[in-house]
């Protein structure tokens, strides 16, 4: 399951970020589980890190982190 969710996050996050300029972030960020505090516990973000374990600097999930912790989100 690990894998799936990892996949999801970083292709929903990827579309996000690229297909939209980074402006839908705000709203789609908290759906997955990036907030103002960081991941949140539970969530998608969360099993997506986990599976991967140390991101890299980078990587979509660290991005999303980045701009769902600067963005004003729920």
């Amino acid at each position: 399951m690990g894998f799936l969710t990892a996949l999801a996050v970083n292709v929903i996050g990827g579309a996000v970020i690229y297909g939209t300029g980074g402006l839908g972030v705000g709203l789609v960020a908290p759906w997955l589980g990036f907030g103002s505090a960081g991941i949140a516990s539970g969530s998608m973000a969360a099993a997506a890190q986990s599976y991967y374990g140390n991101l890299a600097a980078g990587s979509i999930i660290s991005k999303l982190t980045a701009a769902a912790m600067v963005a004003p989100t729920p």
